[in-house]
């Protein structure tokens, strides 16, 4: 793609769309076997690199031995941002375990290679 026909957002125009995503997050939840668990969200804010971090607890509802196989972010109104696979063990305990979610939103543009493949601005 020729670079005359990209067309680049603004980088203050990203920053505050990442800043509208991050402070449309609302909780987060868990899976423990096939329960789902809700949890607060302890901080969130944009990275010196653009990403969006947010961090939750997962806490002791949970009881006994367990292994956490996903982790959920919601929105304000009560829909899903987004998931993700994970495998977190945790033997019986009176604490939780702190969570981190990180994630980009950039702008991508075809590159030069013609195969379809894309690049990040």
């Amino acid at each position: 793609m020729a670079e005359s026909n990209v067309f680049t957002l603004d980088s203050a125009y990203l920053l505050r769309k990442k800043t509208q995503i991050m402070n449309e997050i609302r909780y987060a939840e868990y899976k423990v076997g096939n329960t789902w668990y809700r949890t607060d969200i302890q901080t969130k804010q944009i990275l010196a690199d653009g990403r969006i971090e947010v961090v939750f607890v997962i806490d002791n509802t949970a009881t006994g031995n367990i292994t956490v196989t996903g982790a959920r972010l919601y929105d304000k109104n009560g829909d899903l941002i987004g998931s993700k696979t994970t495998s977190i063990t945790r033997e019986d305990a009176t604490e939780g375990i702190s969570y981190t979610v990180r994630f980009g939103v950039f702008q991508v543009i075809e590159n030069s290679s013609g195969t379809g493949q894309y690049d990040a601005l």
